[in-house]
């Protein structure tokens, strides 16, 4: 029989004690941990398919893999430049609902698919994907502030029970038309005014990406095979990620850097999420493979609604909500991403 001295077992007691009260005290620290995060989602949630899409207009720049709808506007980066003729840089546009370009900004970044806004809109996140890192930035000027490490970062992996990616028609569609042909939905996307190309490079849903834009000048790094997060969104000074590798989404302290919660993503290629309001208790997280936006609860991680593109749809990169709906970018290269939404 294991026995332990008065001195252990008050000190065991008293840990113990004050771990229940700061649990009670803050019902998030409750929910954090490995040991607590949820399961991942089972089949069988809520599914309903998507009302009428809206094509707003064309997304400023090459592409548009990360989104955030704020009071200002749309936020959009593009992965244009930030591994070839501009090592480790990449461009955030800032736009009016009515597609004018408002602000146009160089930060940090290479091949970034995610980006959020603080909510006063003075700094910005940007998910720099294929250097694994996370970097906070000044939202007028784009300078860097600080930068932090992926949890949750490397490479993508497969489950034997996901569903099979679905195949790209819009984008096949789309590259293959003639420029400002009529786009399909409700709305009209912009003319394009450059030859439609290839996916970018932040686009394959492997995951095998090269870290730091490998042996590209002046990119510091070795390189190594793996990639980092995808969609950011803040609320009440916590920064909530998606990120592929992890098949998780993570809420992180800023200030420490520190996991407070997590849950399984439903599928293995998460991209954007949005929360649609301060006071909001759930997340809503899309996942490009499966053209779908799913809604979480933001403790259990359970699916209380999801939404389902039909096929031939622009595939959900970037994704945010704003004022009851939803809005994604599909980042088909070619400067003919569109800037859709639906209501939720």
């Amino acid at each position: 029989m294991t026995t332990i001295s008065r001195r252990e077992w008050l000190s065991a007691a008293a840990a113990t004690a004050g771990g229940a009260m700061l649990a009670t005290a803050n019902p998030w620290n409750a929910d954090a941990g490995q040991a607590n995060t949820p399961a991942a989602p089972k089949p069988g949630y809520p599914r309903r398919p998507a009302g009428t899409i809206e094509f707003l207009f064309k997304a400023p720049g090459q592409s548009a893999n990360g989104m955030q709808c704020t009071d200002e506007g749309i936020w959009t980066i593009d992965t244009a430049g930030s591994r070839t003729n501009t090592p480790g840089r990449c461009k955030v546009y800032l736009s009016s609902y009515q597609g004018k370009l408002l602000r146009e900004l160089a930060p940090e970044g290479t091949g970034p698919s995610g980006i959020g806004a603080d909510g006063d809109n003075k700094t910005i996140w940007i998910g720099s994907t294929y250097s694994r890192e996370i970097i906070h930035a000044d939202a007028k000027t784009g300078e860097t502030i600080e930068k932090h490490f992926t949890p949750g970062a490397g490479v993508i992996y497969r489950m034997t029970d996901d569903l099979p990616a679905r195949p790209d028609t819009y984008g096949r569609s789309v590259r293959s038309s003639s420029i400002g042909a009529q786009q399909p939905g409700a709305g009209r996307a912009d003319a394009a005014t450059t030859t439609p190309g290839p996916r970018s490079a932040g686009s394959p849903s492997d995951g095998l990406g090269v870290g730091r834009g490998g042996a590209v000048a002046g990119n510091p790094g070795p390189p190594a095979p793996g990639t980092g997060a995808h969609g950011q969104q803040t609320q009440h000074g916590k920064l909530w990620i998606a990120v592929p590798p992890g098949r998780m989404i993570y809420r992180i302290d800023p200030k420490t850097w520190m996991i407070e919660h997590m849950f399984p993503t439903v599928g293995y290629r998460p991209h954007g999420i949005g929360i649609e309001t301060p006071d909001a208790k759930y997340l809503w997280e899309s996942d490009t493979n499966m053209g779908a936006f799913f809604k979480r609860d933001m403790v259990s991680g359970e699916v209380v609604d999801s939404i389902h593109l039909p096929e031939g749809s622009p595939f959900p990169h970037g994704m945010s909500v704003w004022n009851g709906y939803i809005y994604w970018t599909d980042d088909i290269g070619g400067g003919i991403a569109p800037v859709c939404r639906v209501r939720i």
